[in-house]
């Protein structure tokens, strides 16, 4: 059960036994009553989720779900505990004790790619579901499948979204946080945000929690590992803070949705040359940093014969083509690329972090999409320095198995036929191919569109299937 205070939990009460139902006469005595004592409140503690394992602070470790499931945490059955659920592919397998086993509750409520958010929409104590699909939210009230109760739009796609007791009153309203901007509504419908204020930093990861057992839902934000909670919505310095879990860990409270992917346990702290499988599968990826001249080639082929990728963008690609970035977020994965395209090992710690920042807000502005997990470093060029405060910013490194070199240009001895034999030249299970969307800027040519066809078809002819980088979360 949300944690309550005293005139809270006699309307709780009062609403409970209303139902049951109870006598007008002695729904206002209950009322007034001042001598019902309060439910003792269950503080939210943090959470972290590290593939399928669960790390409860001053709690339990258990595994639960599988390593691409969205976790969340809520009082399921009403019996004032907290206990876990996951979200996968728009199905929710939720459990009433805290600990690994099997779902006491299978509902089926949105779509693979919706953003999953938990939260007591009508106030009896007991967590409801929702998904956020853009800036559209579906919530159920209901533990069970079927329509929304509640349909209503609240901001952008590219958002992140939480939810909340905000106010301390009966209910859980809504929020998304833009870029170290909160804007919170205090109830879940649709309408203009009741409180607007910056906490945190771009970059940092949104998390909420009644931290102190008020009833009231505090805010706060991960940072690499450190923790910083405030017990009141609004801006200012954290109550608290602490360091709790691993850069690179999923993170949420005991009554909330992760709301940031966490980095794949498979990329191992470094990143991946080629995917960790071995199907005969292959990835391709294009990197977009120059013009969009071959995008709209690229993208029909790519719809023509239903093949999958991988887009890693540059910030400033996607604030020059907003369009094409957008087209490209509404059908396939996006990754982060950097802002400008600099070799990250030659800048300091603070522009390494802002160039990466940078992208991920410009990014989620135009194709209104979250790249997280995936990045992808400028000209392959990495340290430790640089890879660990990527993968603190809850990223993980994706590299490439074959260079296609097609970005060299009719200009440097390349051809539609190269590029073409590269790829197969190193196929392999889990091949991931690195493409170029754009054209030479002194030949005009485009070679990657151009044979991209044909390597559809010939890695197709040779046994094997694509993938896109989600298909590995």
């Amino acid at each position: 059960m949300r944690a309550t205070g005293p005139k809270e939990h006699r309307m709780q009460a009062v609403r409970k036994s209303i139902r049951r139902p109870l006598a007008v006469a002695a729904v206002a005595a209950l009322l007034l009553s001042p001598a019902l004592p309060a439910v003792a409140a269950e503080p939210d503690r943090q959470v972290v989720a590290r593939g399928s394992e669960w790390h409860v602070a001053g709690g339990p470790t258990f595994t639960y779900g599988r390593s691409s499931d969205v976790q969340v945490m809520g009082d399921w059955d009403d019996n004032g505990s907290r206990t876990p659920g996951v979200f996968r592919a728009g199905t929710w397998y939720l459990r009433n004790s805290l600990s690994g086993g099997s779902a006491d509750i299978v509902v089926s409520f949105g779509r693979d790619g919706d953003k999953p958010v938990v939260g007591d929409w009508d106030g009896d104590g007991r967590t409801g579901i929702g998904i956020v699909r853009g800036g559209t939210w579906h919530l159920r009230s209901s533990l069970s499948s079927g329509v929304a109760e509640a349909t209503f739009s609240f901001g952008r796609p590219g958002d992140t979204p939480v939810a909340g007791d905000w106010d301390g009153a009966a209910g859980d309203g809504i929020g998304v946080v833009r870029a170290g901007g909160w804007y919170l509504r205090n109830a879940a419908s649709g309408g203009g945000a009741d409180l607007a204020f910056g906490y945190g930093m771009a970059g940092d990861i949104p998390v909420t929690g009644d931290w102190n057992g008020d009833g009231r839902t505090g805010i706060g934000v991960v940072r690499g590992t450190t923790w910083y909670l405030k017990e009141v919505p609004g801006s200012g310095a954290a109550t608290r803070s602490s360091i709790y879990g691993r850069c690179g860990d999923g993170v949420l409270s005991t009554h909330s949705a992760r709301t940031e992917p966490g980095v794949p346990l498979s990329f191992g702290g470094t990143e991946w040359t080629e995917l960790p499988t071995s199907q005969r599968v292959v990835a391709l990826t294009f990197d977009a940093g120059a013009n969009a001249n071959a995008v709209a080639s690229i993208l029909s082929t790519l719809r023509s014969t239903d093949t999958p990728a991988t887009f890693f963008l540059t910030g400033a690609w996607a604030q020059s083509f907003p369009a094409r970035a957008a087209e490209i977020g509404r059908d396939y994965p996006i990754g982060n690329h950097t802002q400008t395209h600099p070799d990250l090992t030659t800048l300091s710690s603070a522009a390494v972090r802002s160039q990466i920042v940078s992208a991920d807000t410009s990014i989620r502005a135009t194709a209104g999409v979250d790249p997280r997990p995936w990045f992808r470093f400028p000209f392959g060029a990495r340290d430790a320095r640089t890879q660990s405060i990527m993968t603190c910013l809850d990223y993980g490194s994706v590299r490439w198995t074959v260079d296609t070199l097609g970005w060299q240009g009719t200009s440097g001895g390349q051809s539609s036929t190269t590029v073409l034999n590269r790829v197969l030249a190193n196929l392999q299970p889990g091949e991931i191919v690195l493409m170029h969307v754009g054209s030479h800027p002194t030949d005009g040519s485009t070679l990657d569109a151009d044979a991209l066809p044909a390597i559809i078809r010939e890695v197709e002819a040779r046994g094997y299937r694509f993938v896109d980088l989600d298909d590995f979360r």
